[in-house]
């Protein structure tokens, strides 16, 4: 008994739901009217008077053709306010010898051996590129590339972490070249 109840409890709800999707259903009107609907609207059609044809060497004379031009001063002119804010940024970026970048770093130990090896290495592996080897003590590091943004590092970064698996992306500083 409990098995019927239990599918009649599962199914009625399954077929109340289809039968109300039947009627909820779109259907399209297929009745046609026997009128024909008829307006007349010349009423408020504009109508236009034909004026005598002129010659054609009325209608391409020279006035016709030349359009007039007439100088137009502008009003509302930016152009003193515009250049005084240039100049104020120009003047506070002067003295900016820097600009915030990144580079390569790919080894940074103390053996000085071992940082020459990797120098030769990534020449190999770019030969665009001028790795440099510094001291900061007590180690010594490889860097490579002088980057503005990490996208333009990116391809060269790739490149290189196939090679040296400790590879990283440091921030430094860029000296602006005039």
């Amino acid at each position: 008994m409990k098995t019927i109840a239990s599918k009649l409890t599962f199914v009625f709800p399954i077929v109340t739901i289809a039968t109300l999707l039947q009627f909820c259903a779109p259907t399209a009107s297929t009745s046609t009217s026997p009128a024909v609907y008829e307006e007349d609207l010349s009423i408020y059609r504009p109508s236009y008077t034909l004026e005598e044809e002129s010659t054609a060497e009325e209608t391409l004379s020279e006035e016709s053709i030349a359009p007039t031009v007439e100088y137009v001063t502008p009003t509302n002119d930016i152009k003193a306010e515009l250049d005084t804010v240039l100049y104020r940024i120009k003047k506070s970026r002067e003295n900016i010898q820097y600009v915030d970048g990144y580079s390569i770093q790919l080894y940074s130990g103390n053996n000085r051996d071992k940082a020459n090896q990797v120098k030769v290495k990534t020449y190999e592996v770019l030969e665009d590129q001028r790795p440099r080897v510094s001291y900061d003590q007590p180690n010594y590091k490889v860097r490579v590339g002088e980057y503005y943004s990490r996208l333009e590092a990116n391809t060269d970064f790739v490149t290189l972490q196939k090679h040296f698996s400790r590879a990283v992306l440091v921030p430094v500083k860029i000296k602006i070249e005039e």
